[in-house]
């Protein structure tokens, strides 16, 4: 057998979730072989740099010509530095971006086909990743999450009167989480002692908290905190380990709470960030509020250096429920890993703007995929919840873009 070995790369993404999302259709091109004769390799670069002044957005451009211009600059950047040519681009649809994701994320298949054209650099499949339905012209595989879609959207599709061939609808996003992910970042030594703390024979609940977009269609307050707070200490009162962990997302006011009170529990909750943190006077400014910045900078850079980052090595402990907000699509992932997964509703989406929060969380929850957290009363051990396991979507997106390659 012939066998022609890829590799693909994708834009520069700020936002952790798109990262993984973009891994996992990565990592699925690698392990998912099927019948063809290509092979992918993995891209360590898998992201080319962003050397302009701009978030690579269209819309924040005033034109096609200024976004492909700077596009332009940045992969001239990559191939300088890089002799193997990618033939697949996977580009992230930022939902956070509302009526612009969609858009943007078709321009940005536009700009590097362009590049490619221009410099006679063969062909290029374009993926886009957590999309929603969009009359896409440059991309040419789109994966659609199944909350995204419309009934009337659904319908069409069925019809086959939307181009059903370019699309791949899937029951959750793809991601990068793996029982066998979990495991080994399980077995870190840095996160031992955060481990034995929890192997004492009690169920466990690990809280991961989402938080704010850069709109006002998601909000978490510190009202929310106080009510998941509650809820949290009464498991912990009924023999529950909790640990809790941040995102990038969570606001610093928010952070500091769960913090400030996890200290005066003596150990019983405890709370762990993620959040980079501020290391100039330019990153603790407002703009920057995915970087955390506070009272606790020290605290969490001594923290960071003694165990790092937790989540997901403390999903492999026994018993254990994982709980995100429905701010998050991250419940898909556990969801998908064999970990009991509850949804909290307790922080503010405005559905006429973000539906897809509310979707996706019915979906699961009306699947038996996952539990709502305000019907967990800890009565019921996560071990004993029952759940259906989510389908991984990823190697059958893999075998999709891979009959793209194939095709010419």
């Amino acid at each position: 057998m012939n066998l022609k070995h890829f590799i693909a790369f994708a834009p520069p993404t700020p936002n952790l979730g798109e990262l993984n999302q973009l891994r996992g259709v990565l990592s699925a091109l690698m392990r998912f072989h099927g019948d063809g004769d290509i092979r992918f390799a993995y891209n360590m670069d898998m992201c080319f740099e962003n050397v302009s002044d701009t978030p690579l957005r269209r819309h924040l451009y005033v034109d096609d010509a200024a976004f492909a211009r700077d596009v332009g600059r940045c992969l001239d950047v990559y191939f300088s530095r890089h002799l193997l040519v990618p033939r697949v681009l996977a580009v992230a649809c930022s939902q956070g971006e509302n009526e612009n994701a969609c858009p943007n994320a078709d321009a940005m298949c536009r700009a590097v086909k362009s590049y490619y054209e221009r410099h006679q650099m063969g062909k290029l499949v374009t993926v886009v990743v957590n999309s929603r339905m969009y009359p896409y012209v440059s991309a040419d595989v789109v994966h659609i999450c199944g909350h995204l879609l419309t009934d009337e959207e659904r319908r069409n599709l069925k019809a086959g009167t939307d181009g059903e061939k370019k699309f791949f609808i899937s029951e959750g996003i793809i991601h990068n989480m793996s029982r066998v992910f979990i495991r080994q970042k399980f077995w870190q030594p840095k996160i031992r002692k955060v481990i034995e703390v929890c192997r004492n024979g009690r169920p466990n609940v690990v809280f991961s908290l989402g938080g704010k977009v850069d709109g006002d269609e998601i909000r978490f307050t510190l009202s929310h905190a106080e009510v998941i707070w509650r809820r949290l200490s009464e498991l912990n009162d009924k023999g529950y380990n909790i640990i809790v962990v941040n995102g990038p997302r969570t606001p610093n006011d928010v952070t500091d709470y769960f913090y400030e009170h996890s200290l005066a529990t003596d150990g019983r909750i405890m709370f762990f960030n993620s959040k980079p943190v501020a290391q100039t006077d330019e990153e603790r400014t407002s703009e920057r509020w995915r970087i955390y910045s506070g009272r606790h900078e020290e605290a969490f850079i001594r923290q960071a250096s003694e165990v790092g980052n937790v989540y997901p090595g403390v999903l492999g402990l026994d018993n254990t429920l994982a709980v995100h907000t429905f701010d998050s699509f991250a419940s898909c992932e556990t969801a998908a890993s064999g970990i009991p997964t509850a949804i909290c509703r307790w922080v503010e989406i405005d559905e006429a703007v973000r539906p897809d929060c509310y979707r996706l969380a019915d979906l699961l929850k009306d699947g038996g995929y996952v539990i709502d957290f305000v019907d967990f009363d800890g009565s019921v051990e996560p071990k004993d919840l029952k759940l259906k396991l989510l389908p991984n979507s990823n190697y059958e997106f893999a075998e999709k873009i891979k009959r793209a390659c194939a095709a010419g």
